[in-house]
Parts: C-alpha cells; sequence; structure tokens
C-alpha cells in the first residue's frame, strides 16, 4: 500500500512524498532507515475502489477471498485459481469481482506477488494485505485465506447483529426528533397565535416553549449549519496526528465508550496476531505487519514499540505490562501462553474474550437506551402537551 508522507532531515530539510510499504510501521521504519524524522505518514487512498470497501462490498471481497480459498486448498496455482474466478464471476454477472480478479492477475504476471498485487488494488484494507503477505512468508496461504475467511464471517456476523439491534432505537430517535419538531414548530405556534387574539398570557413554561419554537423555527437552520461545520472541523482535527493523540486520550477516558472501543480494537488486532502467529510468522514480525490494524494509533505505537524490544530479548508478558488501559487480563493470558508456548492459542483466546465482552456491553447499552429513549421522549412530549392543557384551562378559567 501506497502512504504519503512529510518528514524532515537531520539538518531540518523537510521531505515530502510516497512510500510502498505493506503497512503504517513498515513505512516508517523505512524513512527511519533512509536518515528522515516521520512527522506526519498517511495512507494514500485509491479513490472508488476504496469506497466501495468502507461502504458496501464486504460481500462481494468475503465472496472472492472464499473461492480463492477453496481452489489454493484444493491444489491449484494462485494464477490458474484467478483464471477460473475470473471465468466464474464474469459468468455470473458479478462484475465488480471480475474487475477485481483481473487486476490481480495483471499485477501477478508483472512479477509482483499475491499481497502486493492485492495492495495495488485499493480495495483490500492493510490488515488483509498483511495477512496474506504472512501467508506467503509461512507458505500457509490456504490456511491464512480460511482463517480471513472465518475472520471476514463473524466480523460481519457481529456487524449485523448490532445493526439490528440498533434498528429499533434508532427508529424512536429520529421519530421522536420529528415529534418534537412538529410540536415545536407547528401547533404551539398556533396555540400561541390564539392566545394573542383572545389577549390572555399562558403560563410560564408555555411561554419558554413558545420562545424556543420561534427561534427554531426562525433560526433553526442556521444552527444545523453550524453542526455540519462542527463535524467537519472535527473530522479535520482527528486527521491531524495531534488532533488524534488528544482525541484519543479522550475517548480512553471515558467510562463506558472508551473500554467498548478499545476492547473492539483489541479483539481485531489479537484475531490477526493468533492468525499470522499460528500460520508461521515470528511475533515480533506480526506485530510490525499488525501494528496498523487497531484505529487508535496509541495501541499500534505500542505493537511497534513491543516488537523492537522483543528483539532485544525482552519478555512479552512483561512488555504487556505497560499496555494501553486497564486490561489486566492480558498479562495473565500471554504469561499462560508462555508457559504452554502457544502464543497463537493465547492471542485468539483473548481475541474471544474480546469480543464476548463487547458483545455484553453492547446488549447492555441497548437494554438501557431503548426505556430511556422512550422515557425522554415521553416526558418532553408529555411536557409539552401539558403546558398546552394549562395554558388552555387558564383561558377557561378566565372566562
Amino acid at each position: 500500500m501506497r502512504y504519503r508522507y512529510v518528514a524532515t532531515t537531520m539538518e531540518g530539510t523537510i521531505r515530502q512524498g510516497e512510500i510502498e510499504a505493506l503497512g503504517l510501521a513498515e513505512a516508517v521504519e523505512h524513512l527511519r532507515t533512509e536518515g528522515l524524522v516521520p512527522i506526519e505518514v498517511t495512507p494514500v487512498r485509491k479513490g472508488i475502489y476504496f469506497r466501495l470497501w468502507s461502504t458496501d462490498k464486504r460481500e462481494d471481497i468475503l465472496l472472492f477471498t472464499e473461492q480463492l480459498a477453496r481452489l489454493i486448498e484444493a491444489g491449484l496455482p494462485i494464477d490458474r485459481a484467478l483464471d477460473i474466478l475470473i471465468r466464474v464471476f464474469k459468468a455470473t454477472g458479478k462484475t465488480f469481482l471480475w474487475e477485481v480478479a483481473e487486476n490481480i492477475r495483471r499485477q501477478l504476471a508483472r512479477g509482483q506477488s499475491l499481497s502486493e498485487a492485492l495492495s495495488a488494488t485499493g480495495i483490500f484494507p492493510e490488515f488483509y494485505v498483511s495477512l496474506v503477505h504472512a501467508g506467503e512468508i509461512s507458505g500457509a496461504l490456504d490456511v491464512i485465506l480460511k482463517d480471513l475467511v472465518r475472520y471476514m464471517k463473524q466480523e460481519h456476523s457481529f456487524r449485523q447483529e448490532f445493526q439490528s439491534a440498533l434498528l429499533y432505537p434508532t427508529f424512536l430517535l429520529v421519530f421522536g426528533l420529528i415529534a418534537v419538531q412538529t410540536v415545536l414548530v407547528y401547533i404551539l405556534p398556533r396555540f400561541g397565535s390564539i392566545f394573542d387574539e383572545l389577549g390572555v398570557t399562558p403560563p410560564l413554561i408555555t411561554r419558554v416553549l413558545l420562545s424556543i419554537g420561534g427561534f427554531w423555527r426562525a433560526y433553526g437552520w442556521i444552527f444545523l449549519l453550524l453542526l455540519l461545520g462542527g463535524f467537519f472541523v472535527l473530522k479535520w482535527f482527528v486527521r491531524r496526528p495531534r488532533g488524534r493523540v488528544v482525541t484519543e486520550n479522550f475517548l480512553l477516558r471515558l467510562p463506558f465508550l472508551g473500554r467498548f472501543l478499545f476492547l473492539a480494537d483489541m479483539a481485531q488486532t489479537f484475531r490477526s496476531l493468533a492468525v499470522m502467529i499460528k500460520g508461521g510468522v515470528s511475533i515480533p514480525q506480526a506485530m510490525i505487519l499488525v501494528a496498523s490494524v487497531p484505529r487508535f494509533r496509541v495501541f499500534g505505537d505500542f505493537l511497534s514499540q513491543t516488537a523492537q524490544r522483543l528483539k532485544e530479548g525482552a519478555r512479552l508478558s512483561w512488555l504487556f505490562q505497560s499496555f494501553p488501559g486497564k486490561f489486566d487480563f492480558v498479562v495473565n493470558f500471554l504469561t499462560l501462553g508462555e508457559e504452554t508456548g502457544d502464543m497463537a492459542q493465547a492471542f485468539a483466546d483473548l481475541a474471544y474474550l474480546c469480543e464476548q465482552e463487547v458483545k455484553v456491553m453492547a446488549k447492555r447499552f441497548l437494554t438501557l437506551i431503548e426505556p430511556a429513549t422512550i422515557l425522554f421522549f415521553g416526558l418532553l412530549l408529555g411536557g409539552m402537551i401539558i403546558s398546552i392543557l394549562m395554558a388552555i384551562f387558564d383561558v377557561n378559567m378566565g372566562f
């Protein structure tokens, strides 16, 4: 994958350009070997293919991986397997996968490895490319592809479960906001006009709601524009190196959300490490390759530093005592893995434990948010209706 970098020489001269690497950690390491001090290193997004991966093409990539794994497991060479896939995808009308397979075959014909060809297409994430590269190094590409298929199916299943669980509270939130908007902007102003015509002063709570409704009706669009602008400013800030560090530290300090997001990162990263180590990749090399997988940069930096310390002879469980966040069980599992000599299983158990805790936390959150949403909008709308009834009651009493 290509990375765009901004770096400085020892003399202070700024250098900019692009570099080819399998992951972020490898790109940074390559720049350092050239005597450069990296300031900013970001992946080069490759047009529509990258956007397709991030939206609705995951199932297609899963199908491609599953079919390729079956053919390679059957003993077919990669170029022959791709020829078969091209014919199959073309016959079944899967244009996107046909173009992807054709692109990969052209890259292989130019002498590139499979991982390099996958990276050149721009649709496969760094995690995927790194694992395929690990399979090429270890000679267990068929095993790696099967593990990738299993991993992608688990990820897809979890995402579907989570999205389905979010559907009902999202429905409540959207229609609750529409109901509040309708009452504030359309219903309350009409009652306000009636009160003005009758020459009566409604109760304080009704006057406050009338003022809020009038303000929102007149200036609500400005608020929405400011909200949209704030979103883009925040997005820009998070993409900056310093802004990302500040954002990550803030998220990690949040009691529930920080732990939830970091556990999800841990599950994916530890699963990747388990697959690589099982495929025969050394632990330091696996950590270098996996350092680009976590969304939290502090996690990726920790893995890169740990890989370097492991090469110097440090013990893994001792290094993980400084692991970001308060996750004591990580050290316990790694200590057990060192004692049994099966680090792949230790990381697999860690990944499973993290996944289960993420699921439990998600279910608890959704269990609480549904009644909380109903209660909030019920009280809000009920308060608005009561304020109108109070005003009407006051008018009747006045007459």
